[in-house]
């Protein structure tokens, strides 16, 4: 059964939207009839008859009462709004960023790189005096992996917004 923004009572009834009640009255009776359980009785689509009657009683509660008409009809919006909680340019801005993004990288790749290996070869250097002593080299490779596990548990911590 549709629910949300998508449901349209007038096209579930095949109605009008000028349509008056005993219209929307005969055009509820006839799909009722058509789509009643008890005529679809150890068919497969027992069920699906079933949903169809369903959506078809909800159309015809909305649109039965005058105030509950009026009220569809005024909230009824003109072009598909987004869903909430979403905005309609966030796509749009998120690509752009990651274009810019790449492009940048691009750009920096040979300084990145750079300083990527700097730090590898400062650590290799800093390693390479400890040569001889295997619990030295040890202790400092243990705190260098606690910094890393901390510095992770922070960022993970932190509230998303």
């Amino acid at each position: 059964m549709r629910s949300g923004p998508d449901f349209d009572p007038y096209a579930v009834l095949g109605v009008a939207r000028h349509a008056s009640l005993a219209e929307i009255r005969a055009a509820y009776r006839a799909l009722a009839a058509k789509y009643h359980p008890d005529r679809h009785q150890g068919n497969p689509l027992n069920d699906l008859a079933a949903e169809k009657l369903a959506e078809l009683n909800r159309a015809y509660e909305i649109l039965s009462d005058p105030a509950t008409r009026a009220a569809f009809d005024g909230n009824r919006p003109t072009f598909s709004q987004p869903a909430p909680g979403r905005r309609p340019g966030l796509r749009l801005t998120r690509s752009l960023g990651l274009i810019i993004a790449f492009f940048l990288v691009i750009r920096f790749f040979p300084t990145i790189i750079r300083a990527v290996t700097g730090i590898f070869r400062l650590g290799a250097q800093g390693l390479g005096a400890f040569r001889g002593t295997p619990f030295v080299a040890a202790a400092v490779l243990l705190a260098f992996l606690v910094l890393l596990l901390s510095l992770r548990r922070k960022r993970q911590k932190r509230p998303r917004s």
